[in-house]
């Protein structure tokens, strides 16, 4: 196809990992073959990333419930703009914005194709008896009325099919695509950790805490094991679901107050990973693979829930654990593996006295320099070991680059589809 595709994104800003993931996506596709308009609840940041990208930008409230006089009234607005346009594709950014996209389409004689990326299933926690029996009918709905469904995972697509039973054709694994953020110059693991009141001369071991605290009180009762033969131990949770009086409560309770950190949602998460010792993320959820990937690269052993699509993250790596979700004794020796590996207080490879500091605290570049050559070019390191080898190959797999060259391919492929079958038919 010649002309560029003229493409529609439509999310709710509201949604953080989907914003996220959707606005690196629209950052990476070719301007030349796709002209890009995204609808939806957007607010400042999310327009100043679209001019960045030239994509244009419509804010239009989307529902967040199936009621119906909100879903048809937003439903018709919606087919309006996609006829103005002359939209030939919609990624319906979770299952509400393709539920609207799809009555939408219905109010259009050449309605675009619809693209559905639900992100796990509909929000089914919350709910009960006939509310949540009419969340579970509607999603049907989008399954069989979507052109193609996008999963992140095989076990995403297994959860799609617990929802609505029988072959899915339609269904794409696209695995989530992650920024890999870069370590600033000047960082150092101990000034971090003193900066979020953790000790420098500790093990650190940090715990990816998912929105709604899923597996967080079983690691509490395994880090209680763990320090208690390992004195030199200290733990941070880091995340949404980790700042809640609950799970300060437990802590306490299981005599962790004076060796526990309690972390929110932080900008610096990345900085404080790469301080860690080792990572946990005790249950897979939206944007948890993040977290993985970044570990990963920074070489901080990983420990993930085994329930779920973690597992295939770390499936090539050898400092990587998968243990069931709140298994208290596997998550204990996993953590313990680890740490045991680590210098106690008092060694000397931990502090140096003559130094006088740590050096963990020391961030070893990867780069060789030959100072004999003029310019200081690097020379080229040599061959990867098995493990950063598998490391590199993971990274790339769940890169937003290799996401957006699987979407640029799908994109082409289902408008080319529709192209030819207007022809035929018309």
């Amino acid at each position: 196809m010649s002309e560029p595709i003229q493409l529609m994104h439509i999310f709710r800003s509201g949604a953080g990992f989907v914003r996220s993931q959707a606005l690196a996506l629209i950052s990476r596709l070719s301007r030349r073959r796709f002209h890009t308009t995204v609808a939806g609840e957007l607010d400042a940041r999310a327009k100043r990333r679209l001019a960045m990208s030239r994509a244009r930008w419509v804010q239009m409230a989307l529902p967040t419930d199936i009621h119906p006089l909100r879903q048809i009234g937003t439903a018709r607005r919606l087919a309006r703009l996609l006829s103005t346009q002359d939209t030939a594709l919609v990624h319906a950014h979770g299952f509400q914005a393709a539920f609207t996209a799809l009555l939408a389409r219905r109010h259009l004689a050449n309605g675009p194709v619809v693209i559905c990326s639900p992100y796990g299933l509909p929000g089914l926690v919350q709910r009960s008896g006939l509310a949540r029996q009419s969340v579970i009918t509607a999603a049907r709905w989008v399954m069989r009325e979507a052109d193609v469904m996008v999963v992140q995972s095989d076990h995403e697509a297994l959860q799609l099919g617990s929802l609505a039973p029988g072959k899915l054709d339609n269904l794409h694994v696209v695995p989530e695509g992650v920024v890999l953020e870069d370590l600033r110059e000047d960082f150092e693991p101990g000034a971090k950790r003193r900066l979020v009141g953790l000790d420098p001369m500790a093990a650190i071991v940090g715990v990816m805490a998912p929105p709604e605290g899923t597996g967080v009180t079983g690691f509490l009762e395994a880090a209680r094991s763990v320090m208690a033969l390992r004195p030199n131990v200290e733990f941070v949770s880091i995340g949404h679901g980790a700042k809640t009086e609950h799970f300060v409560e437990v802590a306490h309770q299981l005599g962790l107050s004076g060796c526990m950190v309690f972390l929110g949602e932080r900008a610096d998460i990345v900085e404080i990973i790469a301080s860690l010792n080792a990572l946990v993320i005790p249950a897979d959820y939206p944007g948890s693979r993040r977290y993985a990937v970044h570990a990963l690269a920074n070489n901080i052993p990983l420990i993930v829930a085994e329930h779920g699509g973690l597992p295939d993250v770390v499936s090539e790596i050898k400092h990587a654990r998968a243990v069931p979700q709140d298994d208290v004794a596997g998550l204990e020796k996993a953590m313990a593996e680890f740490l045991d590996t680590v210098p106690v207080r008092d060694s000397d490879e931990l502090f140096d006295d003559e130094l006088g500091f740590s050096h963990r605290e020391l961030l070893v570049s990867g780069t060789v320099i030959d100072f004999d050559t003029v310019g200081l070019d690097p020379v080229p390191g040599g061959e990867l070991s098995e493990e950063q080898d598998a490391i590199q190959r993971t990274i790339e797999r769940f890169s937003m680059q290799q996401m957006a060259r699987h979407f640029t391919h799908l994109y082409t492929q289902v408008a080319t589809k529709q192209a030819t079958v207007a022809e035929s038919t018309g």
